[in-house]
């Protein structure tokens, strides 16, 4: 969808993106739309499938299905923990700062995950909450209910920044502890002299 929004845009021009495509929706619109649509009545379905199979089959890592739907939980409670705020902000904290909005759930998205992988591969079982949600939660309720009033967007501010510096730290982390595991330098295939 990327790609081809890319290419759209390269021959076309931008105009496309400001000019209604059909009965007054944008085309902005309909890909908001589809992308949803699609993770929805596709993806979502498909991995509870792929669970449900592999559970009677026996191939899970873990023997119950809960164990099997662990992996799911943080990352459905962010995503409705970031629903809950762009819905229900009052400063209407999306339009206001895109950007940053964004920024902070690439990372809170991709830090839950990256966690998610690093356990699958270590055959270690995931956290049931992750860490990130519990600031996020708080700072969700007290935008939500007007406690942030017009400080919302700050407050959005310091908690990229924070949890942007969290992510770099684990990934850090986790750079070195791989590098000594696997007795290499970080971003070289050499090994290391042995002391």
């Amino acid at each position: 969808v990327l790609i081809a929004a890319y290419l759209l845009t390269g021959t076309v021009g931008v105009e496309v993106w400001q000019k209604p495509l059909l009965f007054g929706y944008y085309i902005t619109d309909v890909l908001v739309i589809l992308l949803i649509g699609f993770s929805l009545f596709l993806s979502f379905p498909q991995t509870l499938y792929n669970i449900h199979r592999a559970h009677l089959k026996k191939t899970l890592k873990n023997d119950s299905l809960y164990e099997g739907l662990l992996p799911l939980v943080s990352p459905l409670l962010l995503f409705i923990l970031l629903t809950v705020w762009v819905v229900l902000s009052p400063s209407n904290i999306l339009a206001k700062q895109p950007r940053l909005f964004l920024w902070m759930v690439g990372v809170t998205f991709s830090n839950v995950i990256c966690k998610v992988i690093i356990c699958q591969m270590s055959s270690t079982r995931p956290e049931l909450l992750h860490w990130f949600l519990f600031p996020l939660a708080l700072v969700v309720y007290a935008a939500t209910s007007g406690l942030l009033g017009p400080t919302e967007e700050a407050v959005l501010g310091v908690l990229t920044a924070l949890l942007t510096a969290a992510h770099l730290h684990y990934g850090v982390c986790v750079g070195r502890q791989l590098s000594e595991h696997l007795n290499i330098y970080i971003f070289s295939l050499k090994k290391r002299v042995q002391e």
